[in-house]
């Protein structure tokens, strides 16, 4: 009980302080009813962060299994998970100063301004809902956040488990007719 206590306040701490903006999509026609079980079909890429990857994944898993969906293999899954993950390099980020000073009776005020336009990394993950049978994504999510420093392996792990929860929370009941 103690664990899960301390993954909540961790998902509400990294969550709270984030950056990070998500954006959902699906298809309405699609009845997410029937589905049962699912299968994970990523395909490590060259050069892929591999860590990162199986964080991601176990991520998925729990998310799942607490929604009461169960991991089968690829043949006999109703829906196929897949993600992807994509870095892009120097973002700009608006950033401006001001300052002013007005008159009042016989005082004469200054003015000044500074806008700077400073770069950072941002991360994108993007989980896709996959139907096996029309081979079309039915559901995807994608988050978006300035790529962190993490001072220990169980902070990043920490961090994408709060990520993945908050992308998934809304699987299903935003995924057309019950």
């Amino acid at each position: 009980m103690l664990k899960v206590i301390i993954a909540f306040l961790l998902a509400l701490f990294f969550t709270g302080c984030s950056s990070m903006k998500t954006s959902t999509d699906y298809d309405p026609n699609f009845s997410t009813a029937p589905l049962a079980s699912y299968a994970i079909v990523h395909q490590t890429k060259e050069g892929e962060d591999t860590l990162g990857s199986d964080r991601i994944i176990n991520a998925i898993h729990t998310q799942m299994q607490n929604k009461d969906y169960h991991e089968v293999q690829k043949v006999s899954a109703d829906f196929y998970i897949d993600f992807q993950t994509h870095v892009q390099h120097d973002v700009p980020s608006n950033f401006s100063f001001g300052f002013g000073v007005g008159r009042y009776s016989n005082n004469v005020g200054i003015s000044a301004s500074k806008t700077t336009t400073p770069s950072s990394d941002q991360g994108t993950l993007l989980i896709m809902m996959i139907d096996p049978k029309a081979d079309k994504i039915f559901w995807q999510v994608s988050a978006k956040d300035k790529l962190k420093s993490f001072k220990s392996p169980q902070e990043r792990t920490a961090y994408i488990n709060a990520t993945v929860a908050s992308m998934l929370k809304t699987f299903l009941h935003s995924g057309g007719p019950k």
